[in-house]
């Protein structure tokens, strides 16, 4: 079977633009399933000219610097109240803080943990069929292994402070060709281009005709992407191919992607994470002559999409970037807390540095002198007379109880925005219980969880979406994945594309709450109370409490019972057991007969030796252990 070089029959079109999309290699062509057969790159270019591709995305980088002037004015200030540079003399009136409480940093990587806490569990369904079942297992697996793998957990944080920091988080999904696997890159915010008037939608999706993301690369890998722009390239570097070119990603209603330099359009494809319908030649089996018939692509998702997912909150869905952030919110607290600090050390100085002096015993420069001697801790010579009527040492008076109070307050209501209270150390130090310390970081969870949380939890539900699409695409071998099973052992799945067209629905989800914070100390304590009210099996038990083998764990509960009831002898538990020999009792006058039994007159006890009795036992107390 041959393909007909058409655009519309390959297995997808990334080994056209691999390099395009930030990988690259020796070939530059697009092959089908028969690649004896190769398809031109032009088959796969887009159908807009580079005329009209230019005059767009000059409007596009026009029209978003005019949006982007106010948003990077507050993406500056996040920035900088983050990593502590916060606002100087002129804004707080006051001389330079020599040392900031840095409340905002405190609250964001405390927030960071708590929000991302664990990995997003997939959930895979598929039909009811054998086929079915086996794929949603082994792309479960898969998912799994692949989370593990790009460490999604930690991506999903910086995507999280990214937004923190940028008004929105950004993750891009892309194929190494080289590799053959599916790698996730965290994106800097400031470095996209977006449609002013889009959106991001509930599942972390771009609404909007085009978004944009400069990059760089030296002008000679960019020459291997881009052979053909090999002269404007050259120019672009005046000739040092080390030299590092800015240049512009383009994704036009996610059927489109096109690279720029300026004024020069370095490369236009169509969307490459796509099945597309195409057509193929069989051979007639009666006459065997070629016979054209029709084939239809299988993509998991419904529609194209862009490799680009955002994280975004307090939006209002009026333009890309959040309306606000959490940092935004608490620079006035921030500033108020400075304000207070630095009251309280002027304060301080002043009662312990203050020095007057009189004018006919100090001239002005001796005066500093004293005055830079005392802050040394130096003592100081009094010229004439007598040391009171020549120097005073004026005593401040201490400040009222509602200075301090007002700072504990703002430091308090900062965290309490973030969420971060009772996590905090100070929270948790306020907390004279340990039931007191588990509700305090139980609340701040929960305000998490249900909030933050849960949005990054359906941004990682279209990544695994998106995960699968790709699998759908670019996995034309089989891709094996080895991972760990339930009992301990190892188990080897494998993933081909060409068993997706026989699978009659895939869904493809997270598990509700799988992100959001869990206090180990509760969970153990609710384990316990079920177990305690027969309500869970042990293995159930074993599991919640994180044993590493919960059903060898099992095993050996069981058979510690079974010695216990004496169904077994101690040796099925510790082969090694050696019954201590019992000691004889001493022998005293008239007791000639005291180790003498009659067996007649004791009572028959029978033992357990033979197969049937011990499994019957065994039987009757595996019946009393609760299911």
């Amino acid at each position: 079977m041959a393909l007909i070089p058409t655009p519309d029959a390959s297995r997808g079109i990334l080994d056209a633009i691999k390099g395009s999309l930030g990988l690259f290699s020796d070939t530059n062509k697009a092959y089908g399933n028969d690649k004896t057969n190769p398809i031109p790159i032009d088959e796969y270019e887009s159908s807009m000219s580079e005329e009209e591709i230019i005059i767009l995305t000059s409007q596009w980088k026009n029209l978003y610097s005019v949006y982007y002037r106010d948003i990077e004015k507050g993406q500056k200030q996040s920035r900088d109240y983050w990593i502590g540079k916060h606002k100087n003399q002129d804004s707080l009136g006051t001389e330079d803080i020599a040392a900031i409480d840095n409340l905002l940093f405190e609250s964001v990587e405390t927030f960071l943990p708590i929000a991302t806490r664990a990995n997003p569990d997939p959930l895979i369904s598929a039909d009811p069929s054998n086929i079915g079942q086996e794929m949603a297992h082994a792309i479960k697996i898969s998912l799994v292994n692949w989370a593990d793998t790009v460490k999604l957990r930690r991506k999903l944080a910086r995507m999280t402070r990214g937004w923190l920091l940028n008004r929105i988080g950004v993750v891009k999904l892309c194929w190494n060709p080289i590799t053959k696997s599916i790698e996730l890159d965290v994106i800097n915010g400031r470095k996209m281009i977006f449609d002013r008037d889009g959106y991001i939608d509930e599942g972390g999706h771009f609404v909007g005709d085009y978004i944009g993301e400069n990059k760089k690369m030296t002008a000679e890998k960019l020459i291997e992407m881009f052979p053909k722009k090999r002269t404007e390239i050259s120019k672009k570097a005046q000739g040092k191919l080390g030299t590092k070119i800015d240049y512009i990603e383009w994704w036009y209603c996610n059927t489109d992607v096109f690279f720029t330099m300026d004024d020069v359009v370095l490369g236009k494809f169509k969307n490459p994470h796509w099945n597309y319908d195409g057509k193929v030649i069989d051979k007639d089996p009666l006459t065997d002559e070629p016979v054209e018939r029709d084939i239809q692509g299988t993509n998991h998702l419904k529609q194209m999409a862009n490799p680009y997912l955002f994280l975004s909150v307090f939006s209002t869905g009026e333009q890309p970037h959040d309306d606000t952030s959490l940092i935004i919110q608490n620079i006035p607290l921030q500033d108020t807390i400075n304000r207070r600090e630095k009251q309280i050390e002027d304060n301080v100085r002043g009662m312990n540095n203050g020095i007057i002096v009189s004018g006919t015993a100090f001239t002005e420069e001796q005066a500093a002198q004293a005055a830079s001697a005392l802050r040394r801790g130096m003592a100081i010579r009094v010229p004439n007379g007598k040391v009171g009527d020549s120097v005073e040492f004026p005593q401040r008076p201490g400040l009222p109880s509602d200075v301090f109070g007002h700072l504990r307050d703002s430091r308090q209501e900062l965290r309490n925005i973030f969420g971060t209270a009772g996590s905090s150390a100070e929270g948790v130090k306020s907390q004279e219980t340990v039931r007191g310390k588990v509700l305090v970081n139980q609340m701040d969870s929960s305000r998490i969880g249900g909030g933050v949380t849960e949005y990054i939890e359906q941004v990682a539900d279209s990544i695994y979406n998106l995960v699968v699409q790709f699998m759908f695409v670019y996995y034309d071998d089989e891709h094996f994945v080895i991972s760990a099973g339930q009992v301990g052992g190892t188990e080897l799945v494998t993933i081909k594309n060409d068993i997706f067209p026989l699978l009659k629905t895939l869904s493809v989800t997270v598990k509700e709450g799988s992100l959001i914070p869990k206090d180990p100390l509760t969970q153990r304590n609710e384990a316990i109370d079920l177990w305690s009210a027969n309500a869970i099996d042990p293995r159930t038990l074993f599991k919640k409490l994180d044993f590493p083998d919960p059903n060898e764990a099992t095993k050996q509960l069981l058979l510690w019972q079974m010695v216990q009831k004496g169904v077994l002898p101690p040796q099925a538990y510790i082969p090694d057991f050696q019954a201590p020999p019992s000691p004889l009792p001493q022998r005293g006058v008239g007791d000639q007969n005291i180790n003498t039994i009659d067996a007649s007159n004791q009572p028959q006890i029978p033992t357990p030796t033979s197969q049937e009795a011990v499994g019957q036992e065994s039987k009757q107390l595996l019946q009393s252990v609760p299911v």
